[in-house]
């Protein structure tokens, strides 16, 4: 796996992936990010890696740029992969925050603090494909302060996941790529 542009282009992490972790793979991140490149600047941007797995979406946008990326697995392989990754690229601890906990309740956590950050502009989620978990996503996001408006929700799932339409949210793209599906919305 490597990192795609930014500060740290080209540069390669461990391959050794704790087993159960699906990375989204380097052809897929690449026109995930082309495609956001015509909605949002990354620069300064804060973001969150939701069911983040391997962590490559989020460390992708910290390459780009982005002042803060939460990344959130409720695995601890999957966090202690990711802390091992930010290490080895010599990321700035200060711009980012490496949470074990699942999507749902950092969500929660996330909207509901005394004394919140600042809403996201970009929220990642890789969800596991056999769940329902991927609408509860898209439908949490809708009715809480996460997102600012016009901010992006990145849904990968299975290409047999329907989602939901929700008024919040317009649909930009959604492309296949092989058996996953990656549905990009901004929030309205």
């Amino acid at each position: 796996m490597r990192i795609i542009l930014g500060k740290w282009k080209g540069r390669k992490l461990d391959a050794k992936l704790p087993s159960g972790i699906r990375p989204t793979q380097d052809a897929v991140r690449e026109t995930i990010f082309n495609i956001l490149s015509n909605y949002i600047d990354f620069d300064e941007s804060q973001c969150a890696d939701i069911c983040a797995g391997a962590g490559m979406l989020g460390i992708e946008a910290l390459s780009r740029g982005a002042e803060k990326v939460y990344f959130v697995d409720k695995n601890y392989k999957a966090t202690e992969y990711i802390k091992n990754s930010l290490k080895l690229i010599e990321a700035d601890p200060n711009q980012y925050k490496i949470c074990k906990l699942d999507a749902i309740q950092f969500i929660n956590h996330y909207a509901d603090d005394t004394a919140p950050p600042k809403l996201l502009d970009v929220v990642f989620a890789d969800p596991p494909y056999n769940t329902s978990i991927a609408n509860d996503i898209l439908l949490i996001t809708s009715e809480k302060p996460i997102l600012r408006k016009d901010g992006i929700l990145v849904l990968e799932t299975a290409i047999f996941t329907q989602l939901s339409k929700l008024e919040s949210y317009e649909l930009l793209r959604e492309r296949q790529f092989g058996a996953s599906k990656i549905s990009i919305f901004r929030k309205t």
